[in-house]
């Protein structure tokens, strides 16, 4: 009987060294997570803010997938980036979704890209920004003036060039192209060194808001049918109004196009780690919504909608909640 005391006591004593080498070190019983890199764009625009706010909760609420928000120089980079895989998920106007996963528009040349459609997020305003001294008031009047059409090697300028196209305007022999970002832009046309300025952005935007605070602009519209020949010949875009008051001294509604910022993946992405961001992404949004005005617009219908093909982890979630 001692001999069985002793031997059930050595075998409680060693459970415990077991259950405590397998309980220290953070739990390792656990699965350990997988890793994906979500491009942004710099630290201080709307595309890093809402990546990290939303990186940050994933990581909170995932068992099994961790998410590294990485800078980038934007869309662009993010698309090539993922071509090659060396990030898994990154930001894009749904322009450069579309024609990167279909190889037309701006990579017409080079082909199609490894990459698929995740989410849509919300939507962003194509705005020209004129002074109201100008005498502009429509993009035909833009015709033989100095015009601000996006930073180069941008999705944003595609944009730009298909509404003057569609005014019958040449954007490179009827007008003088800049290709500038958006504060710089709007400097010079506070200057008068142009005569208006493009950017793609949610109104109000805050480069604008500053440059109105004492300077008299106006926000150039798009005739109502330019609009929808626009939106039916490019099924990315979409029709959005930037309501009257909006901006000081802007007293009516003015039509623009309308893009949506959404996030895509590389084609080699892990199917179940795309399902588990999209799934975390998507049911702890009110964990992180007040990070950004824009992440209001995070919902799983409108998510679901994307123009392009989804990857295979995005497919799966929309199908499980019915959305698609």
């Amino acid at each position: 009987m001692k001999k069985l005391l002793v031997c059930m006591l050595m075998l409680a004593m060693l459970g415990s060294v077991l259950f405590a080498a397998g309980s220290s070190e953070g739990q390792p019983a656990q699965q350990q997570k997988s890793e994906m890199i979500l491009g942004t764009a710099g630290t201080a625009g709307t595309y890093y803010v809402v990546g990290a706010a939303m990186g940050a909760s994933v990581n909170k609420n995932s068992n099994t997938l961790n998410v590294v928000v990485q800078p980038t120089k934007g869309s662009m980079e993010n698309l090539n980036l993922a071509n090659t895989d060396e990030i898994q998920l990154g930001f894009s106007n749904s322009d450069g979704v579309y024609w990167a996963a279909t190889g037309t528009g701006i990579f017409a040349k080079s082909g199609k890209l490894n990459i698929k459609a995740v989410m849509n997020l919300y939507r962003s305003q194509a705005q020209m920004v004129t002074l109201k001294k100008s005498g502009i008031k429509t993009y035909g009047d833009l015709k033989g003036k100095k015009v601000n059409l996006g930073p180069s090697g941008q999705t944003i300028v595609e944009v730009s060039k298909s509404v003057l196209r569609a005014y019958g305007i040449d954007p490179e022999k009827d007008i003088t192209p800049f290709y500038l970002a958006v504060d710089e832009g709007l400097g010079k046309l506070k200057d008068g060194e142009i005569d208006a300025s493009f950017f793609v952005a949610a109104a109000p935007t805050a480069g604008v808001v500053n440059i109105a605070s004492n300077t008299d602009i106006l926000l150039v519209d798009i005739d109502k049918a330019i609009l929808d020949k626009v939106t039916s010949d490019f099924p990315f875009y979409g029709k959005g109004v930037i309501s009257a008051g909006t901006y000081k001294g802007q007293d009516q509604d003015v039509n623009v196009v309308e893009m949506v910022t959404e996030i895509f993946a590389s084609s080699k992405a892990s199917e179940a780690a795309v399902y588990e961001f999209v799934k975390q992404a998507l049911e702890t949004q009110p964990q992180y919504v007040n990070a950004h005005v824009s992440i209001q617009e995070i919902q799983p219908e409108f998510a679901s909608k994307t123009v392009t093909e989804l990857h295979p982890g995005a497919l799966k979630y929309y199908k499980e909640k019915g959305l698609r």
